[in-house]
């Protein structure tokens, strides 16, 4: 059971526990049923307020993330863009920019793994990533700099399955 899961369906989660615990004291206990039961339920309660206010910071946390993201995805645009149409030797300073842009591409995808970007955004990232890294000089230096393992285990593979 993940936290994904946990969001989706708390309330049930929550009415469920609610239900078995009440149901055991009703059977089992013979005194103070009314203080267990009210414990049972401020349980519950308690869980649906961590939930909801857990799954409220996630939710915060996705917004900086993206925003952060695409600010940083924006900056690299048109250097990208100039990049891809020059088709000449890669100079210090655009062989920089196609690091930047992969260790951009490392964090979403480290955050992704981590369950803090959601499936959408990161099928659209991943479709804008495999239309460079399937073009030169993208896929040479993606070959050499992978070589150093340094982009949180991101494969073009990773990819191409984000992007399906």
């Amino acid at each position: 059971m993940n936290r994904q899961m946990i969001f989706r369906h708390y309330a049930s989660i929550a009415l469920l526990c609610a239900a078995v615990g009440i149901s055991a004291v009703l059977l089992f206990a013979t005194v103070d049923r009314v203080p267990l039961i009210g414990s049972i339920i401020a349980a519950v309660l308690g869980f649906c307020y961590f939930v909801q206010q857990h799954k409220l910071a996630e939710t915060s946390l996705f917004k900086d993330l993206f925003t952060d993201f695409n600010r940083r995805y924006d900056a690299l645009n048109d250097r990208l863009a100039h990049i891809e149409a020059s088709g000449s030797q890669l100079d210090p300073a655009d062989r920089q920019t196609i690091v930047d842009y992969f260790n951009l591409c490392g964090e979403e995808f480290l955050f992704f793994s981590e369950g803090y970007i959601h499936r959408s955004a990161w099928r659209a990232w991943c479709a804008g990533m495999l239309w460079y890294f399937e073009r030169e000089p993208f896929r040479s230096v993606w070959s050499e700099e992978n070589a150093k393992n340094s982009y949180y285990g991101l494969s073009v593979d990773d990819i191409r399955r984000g992007a399906a």
